[in-house]
């Protein structure tokens, strides 16, 4: 399949064939255990995908909140 052929870390470019591979639970890109970016027991492709999975997308709630 080409599917499997094209999956490599976002990070290290390093291919399924050598490495372990993790899909990021927010954004779907694929990680190394090498590469990936722990928070709380788990694991994430970058800060930004951990921060969106713990805090969500609150900044526009926040701006509502002031606004009204």
């Amino acid at each position: 399949m080409s599917d499997v052929d094209e999956r490599r870390c976002i990070r290290c470019s390093d291919p399924e064939e050598s490495t372990r591979l993790e899909r990021c639970v927010v954004c779907g890109k694929y990680f190394c255990t090498d590469c990936a970016y722990r928070a709380t027991g788990r694991r994430f492709c970058s800060p930004e995908c951990a921060r969106a999975f713990f805090y969500g997308e609150s900044d526009d709630d926040e701006d509502d909140d002031a606004a009204g």
